[in-house]
């Protein structure tokens, strides 16, 4: 009974270097070329076949048995000719190292290897899974066929042993299985990118068309105001509200597209040390009108902190925030913003006693074709709101529950203390 150790731990070699390796590379190096993933690729199975002769099952004196071959072969049909010229190398250069008649024996199986893979009549790339399964398997047959017949040569034996038997069907059942989970992880990964492509296309989409509609409103309601102050007898009085009207509608399209360019917009240009306390009491200042159209009371307890970040995006954030919180209190109610120091970051809450939201709705939160507001938004202010926290490296969490107001959370890093601010300010 011979010792089957060593080929099984080359069936864990093998898929750690041929599948586990590349697979980790290309998920961490995001950049890389396709000409950098095969030789990525190469350079794995390389060392699949380097450590696949270094822990083998003895034979006999100067003759061993690993499963080289399923590396070279694989790496052969996946990489192209520079592949199987390089693993060719590879495997006849270390085999020789070790010397004995083993090495002989791998020089013809490897060219043997070399020639099937270089003329192979089929692209591999270009057909169906399962003809990639019968080329893989037909060449682990061939190699391991030709493998046995030289064995008996150069030993002198008639007789296929125990060893030869399994060596042949771990070589055919590693060769197949690799092949089946290499294209299952390449079709996997298509599969994603174009659901990812698919999902940026659907969002471009419903953006265009969102905007699009909500810029056309008021562009009509102006439009309309205009041509009804064409005529000579309106009174002074009514030209004035439909432009005050109108001007009101230009703003309402200016804020869409704001909006809009805050989520598109890859990064902030004037990042510089922000005193919280300073920019919440702006912002209360600038929304406490709408605050007073609706009844609602403002109460605040902030401290002063600093963070880094873009003032003018900053604002929108919470403006866009308060905005909401007042519209979902439309028949009075109280607004509580304040600012805590916890576990070295900044939380800012904004508490709501409006509607709220059901869970459904909160889910939804932040899809640019999706609002509460019915006709009245476009759902681009929360979009904003997001996009504008994530580029500050912080974190938005929203509890609401129906009929009791919406918790507002924003989460935002604690870049420096008041003493280095000052500092900076100097």
């Amino acid at each position: 009974m011979y010792d089957i150790e060593g080929l099984l731990l080359n069936v864990l070699i093998l898929a750690f270097f041929l599948l586990f390796v590349p697979l980790l590379l290309k998920r961490n190096i995001k950049s890389s070329s396709k000409n950098q993933t095969k030789w990525i690729f190469i350079v794995s199975t390389s060392l699949a076949i380097i450590t696949c002769i270094s822990f083998p099952i003895n034979y006999s004196e100067g003759f061993y048995y690993d499963l080289r071959f399923v590396a070279q072969i694989i790496g052969g049909l996946y990489g192209g000719v520079p592949a199987s010229i390089v693993l060719w190398v590879v495997t006849v250069a270390y085999r020789s190292f070790f010397g004995g008649l083993g090495a002989y024996s791998t020089f013809i199986i490897s060219t043997l290897i070399l020639i099937l893979t270089i003329f192979c009549p089929f692209k591999f790339h270009q057909v169906s899974i399962k003809k990639k399964l019968m080329i893989g398997a037909l060449f682990s047959i061939i190699t391991s066929v030709s493998l046995i017949v030289v064995t008996i040569i150069m030993f002198d034996l008639v007789v296929i042993n125990f060893a030869d038997v399994v060596h042949f069907i771990l070589q055919l059942c590693s060769s197949v299985v690799i092949i089946y989970i290499l294209e299952i992880i390449r079709e996997t990964s298509f599969i994603n990118k174009r659901i990812i492509k698919a999902e940026k296309m659907e969002v471009v989409s419903h953006l265009a068309s969102s905007i699009s509609h909500e810029v056309r409103n008021p562009l009509a309601v102006v439009r309309g105001f205009l041509q009804m102050m064409q005529q000579t007898d309106l009174p002074i009085e009514k030209r004035k509200d439909f432009l005050n009207i109108s001007l009101s509608e230009i703003d309402r399209a200016n804020d869409i597209i704001r909006n809009y360019l805050t989520f598109a917009k890859p990064s902030p240009e004037n990042i510089e040390v922000l005193n919280i306390k300073e920019e919440m009491q702006r912002a209360i200042e600038i929304i406490t009108p709408l605050a007073n159209m609706n009844c609602v009371e403002i109460q605040t307890n902030i401290t002063q902190l600093f963070v880094i970040g873009e003032s003018q995006l900053l604002q929108q954030c919470l403006l866009n925030i308060t905005k909401n919180c007042i519209e979902a209190m439309p028949d009075s109610g109280k607004l509580f913003v304040k600012t805590i120091e916890k576990n070295g970051e900044l939380l800012i809450e904004i508490i709501d006693t409006g509607k709220g939201m059901t869970q459904e709705q909160l889910s939804r939160l932040g899809e640019p074709y999706y609002t509460t507001k019915g006709r009245e938004g476009t759902g681009l202010g929360m979009m904003a709101v997001m996009k504008i926290i994530e580029l500050m490296n912080g974190r938005l969490h929203v509890k609401s529950k129906l009929n009791q107001g919406t918790k507002f959370e924003i989460y935002l890093p604690l870049e420096v203390s008041e003493e280095v601010a000052a500092t900076l300010e100097k």
